[in-house]
């Protein structure tokens, strides 16, 4: 029985982002052209849905810090029409949508800003991070 997220498909996906996030150096570094009051997002891509790919990112299974603790909602009028894509093209369109969604004004994370910066840095202040565990069950009805 083969598995259906073992596929050459991928999916694009973004998660709207609490504003919150403006509060780390490291976010304003990756959006110097952030317009005040434009939505926060996160834009990756998935072999799995990307429901799934969600409910991942809120249990912290290979979720980037800003994604765990800032995560509003999925957001599929950014993304929906551009699925299903090949495993080949999935990092470009990524960054194609990441690219246009910046120079638009809006604020935007990525995997690559993640390895590029490292641990998130806070403005102006420590970053303590708070251990929040989250239900399996909980994160797949939120």
């Amino acid at each position: 029985m083969s598995h259906k997220t073992e596929t050459s498909q991928h999916n694009i996906y973004v998660i709207e982002l609490d504003k919150d996030v403006l509060q780390f150096d490291d976010f304003i570094k990756a959006n110097p052209h952030y317009k005040e009051g434009m939505p926060c997002l996160f834009v990756g891509e998935t072999r799995h849905s990307p429901k799934r790919r969600f409910n991942y990112h809120l249990v912290g299974y290979k979720s980037h810090e800003f994604v765990r603790r800032y995560a509003k909602r999925l957001a599929p009028e950014y993304y929906a029409s551009m699925n299903p894509v090949s495993r080949e093209q999935a990092k470009e369109v990524e960054n194609r949508l990441a690219e246009k969604l910046r120079a638009m004004g809006y604020g935007v994370w990525q995997h690559a800003d993640a390895l590029n910066t490292g641990r998130a840095n806070k403005r102006h202040s420590l970053f303590q991070h708070d251990h929040m565990l989250y239900h399996f069950g909980i994160a797949l009805h939120r």
